[in-house]
């Protein structure tokens, strides 16, 4: 296990759960399909304090804060 900021480029990821997050920033997170299980891909790893990546068909750009806060595993 480990978090999204460490999700190199290119790699397919799976979606565990969130680490320490307050309730607002967890609601957006699940509404943008956050939700244990869901697979999703590394597009741009931390450039200029972002990373993006592809979940169901589409790219979010989360900063580091948030990203910290996300707990993967390699698929």
């Amino acid at each position: 296990m480990m978090t999204l900021i460490n999700g190199k480029e290119n790699t397919l990821l799976r979606f565990l759960a969130f680490d320490n997050i307050a309730i607002d920033e967890r609601k957006k997170l699940v509404d943008l399909g956050f939700v244990p299980g869901e697979e999703l891909k590394v597009l741009r790893g931390m450039r200029s304090g972002f990373i993006t990546v592809l979940l169901k068909g589409g790219k979010i750009a989360l900063d580091n804060n948030s990203a910290s806060k996300i707990l993967v595993k390699e698929v």
